[in-house]
């Protein structure tokens, strides 16, 4: 197994393993643009008591094995995504230096005095972002600007997680008979599904059910990452105690909240008053998150140019319309498909699904990219 590395296929599957929930896009190429040859969803039965998928890689496998098989996937290798929540990610500055090994020492001396675990104890990915054009191939060149900073010191993008997670991405897709070709993070398959070649500095706000990931990225690389325990489930658990209604129920009344009448005194910029248990706090967070973004020395942009909103609560009604107007900026909901060749016939469903896919589309684009 290779992680963090590459190897073509005729064929690109990307798998999203979120707490409950399984995503899985399928893509081909044509003329070298992706191209959809399938996709599926699936839920993790009993997710209501609490249970997650990776707490059992044995069924989370099984789960993704039988969604495979539904969803008529071809691909017997794939790329998963390791949930922010469950990384750490950071540029540093370290002294420039032409061992690699030294390098590699001082940047593990910096990541062992900013995360909890032993460095010894993690996997890591190191990326430099301020290498000049005359770099050793053997590594990893992101962009050729050199940093203007003093001293001879460059920039480094740090990834990593803990084996012990790792372990169970091992275990999970052992169990589904899929090679698991390479492990990313979520961040970078946002960027290439969501944002593509823009170079702009952009926020990525991904609500999910559960927890909801603020991303900064300037130049396609992520100064921040933050994920906090808000999301879509608080208002479908509102709902259910307010209606005495089921769960199902609860869910299909919250989608249909952007049709539902409300007085002006119920709306706060556009938003409906049963979406402020989830927003507001987390405009709290998105502000707190800009604010470290702007203050980074090692940032080149510190400013934040737009928003993209994804993730499976994405469809929450009037959001962007809300955030736009209390952070005074142009926000949007994201397309995942907009790279992606697929029939006709199939917008108006991938248009339904599309903020939940993107993680699993951006898997799918890694190696055909």
């Amino acid at each position: 197994m290779n992680f963090f590395g590459k190897k073509k296929t005729k064929s690109f599957l990307g798998v999203d393993i979120g707490e409950s929930s399984l995503k899985v896009v399928e893509f081909g190429s044509v003329r070298g643009k992706a191209s959809l040859l399938t996709y599926g969803y699936a839920e993790l039965p009993g997710a209501e008591a609490g249970e997650t998928l990776l707490n059992n890689p044995k069924v989370a496998g099984e789960l993704l094995a039988r969604l495979c098989k539904e969803a008529g996937v071809k691909a017997t290798s794939a790329m998963a995504a390791l949930p922010t929540s469950n990384i750490f990610s950071a540029v540093l500055s370290i002294p420039n230096g032409k061992d690699p090994r030294a390098r590699q020492v001082a940047v593990n001396t910096e990541v062992s005095k900013l995360t909890p675990l032993p460095v010894t104890e993690m996997i890591m990915q190191t990326t430099f972002l301020d290498e000049e054009k005359k770099s050793s191939k053997k590594e990893k060149v992101v962009a050729s600007e050199p940093l203007k900073q003093k001293g001879d010191n460059f920039r480094v993008l740090v990834t990593g997680a803990a084996k012990t997670f790792i372990q169970k991405y091992i275990e999970t897709f052992k169990a589904a008979n899929l090679n698991l070709q390479a492990i990313d993070i979520e961040a970078l398959a946002l960027v290439r599904s969501l944002v593509g070649k823009d170079k702009g500095a952009i926020l990525i706000l991904d609500i999910g059910g559960k927890r909801t990931n603020i991303l900064i990225v300037e130049k396609g690389i992520p100064f921040v990452s933050r994920s906090v325990t808000i999301g879509g489930n608080t208002i479908t658990g509102l709902i259910m105690r307010q209606m005495g209604t089921q769960e199902a129920q609860a869910e299909r009344a919250k989608r249909d909240l952007g049709a539902m009448e409300t007085s002006a005194s119920d709306l706060a910029g556009g938003l409906p008053k049963l979406l402020e248990p989830i927003m507001l706090p987390l405009v709290n967070e998105i502000r707190y998150a800009i604010q470290l973004y702007s203050g980074m020395e090692l940032s080149q942009i510190r400013k934040v140019e737009k928003i993209i909103i994804t993730g499976g609560s994405a469809h929450l009604p009037r959001i962007p319309e809300y955030l736009a107007s209390v952070l005074n900026m142009n926000v949007y909901r994201g397309d995942p498909w907009a790279r992606v060749v697929y029939p006709a016939e199939l917008s108006a469903v991938l248009e339904e699904i599309g903020p939940r896919m993107s993680v699993a589309v951006g898997l799918a684009m890694r190696e055909l990219e």
